[in-house]
């Protein structure tokens, strides 16, 4: 019996001896820089090796060293399941699982948010417990400027200008454009008066001219 039990306690050593390096050596690995440019930025932490996990905790803590809080959630890796966490007036954070992987989406970030995040992952299920943090990732925030710049403040400018000569100009045109229509109407008009009174005054027949006869040379005729 003592014999037995020495054999499954040598076992049992062997096989915590070869479990528990293999359990050191897993990571969380995270993409070294992302970019946000509309206040939205996405960090997906992947266990490296693979892992069949199924109910964890994320974290997510920011700073060189990983000392600020943001948020906190348990997710499982079995389904797709997503949750939210953050306070009310500061970066909104939320998890997601896709292909074995974590994904922590967070919202509402600005300028003065850059910094490096990292996921803090504990694992309950299946055991060994598990406590890993991942490299880092630094979330460089673009944010856009209120007030225009100067050279587009001067090409809305510009373009405020064309707007109202091209307005102003085409009331103008329109009426040159009818005054020129009048014109020409007017002068067609004249023209046909022309010619009317032109054929009025061929077709008006001369008028008959009566020549009185002359008394003296119906005497020469009578004497000869």
């Amino acid at each position: 019996m003592v014999v037995a039990d020495c054999v499954f306690g040598w076992r049992m050593l062997t096989v915590l001896g070869v479990c528990l390096p293999l359990y050191s050596a897993v990571k969380v690995v995270q993409p070294y820089r992302v970019e946000s440019t509309n206040g939205t930025a996405r960090i997906r932490c992947t266990f490296h090796p693979e892992m069949n996990l199924e109910d964890l905790r994320v974290t997510l803590l920011r700073g060189l060293h990983g000392h600020q809080e943001l948020c906190s959630f348990f997710l499982n890796l079995t389904g797709q399941t997503e949750t939210h966490g953050g306070r009310p007036g500061q970066v909104q954070c939320s998890g997601q699982t896709a292909d074995g992987a974590v994904e922590v989406t967070l919202s509402d970030l600005k300028a003065a948010d850059t910094d490096v995040y990292r996921c803090k992952i504990q694992t309950f299920y299946p055991p060994p417990y598990l406590q890993l943090t991942g490299n880092g990732t630094l979330i460089h925030v673009i944010e856009h400027p209120d007030c225009p710049s100067v050279n587009a403040q001067r090409r809305h400018e510009e373009g405020e200008k064309e707007a109202t000569l091209a307005a102003a100009s085409t009331p103008v045109a329109v009426l040159v454009t009818v005054i020129i229509c009048v014109l020409v109407i007017i002068i067609y008009l004249q023209i046909l008066q022309c010619e009317r009174n032109r054929r009025e005054v061929v077709r008006k027949p001369l008028p008959f001219v009566h020549h009185r006869p002359n008394p003296s040379s119906f005497l020469t005729k009578s004497i000869v």
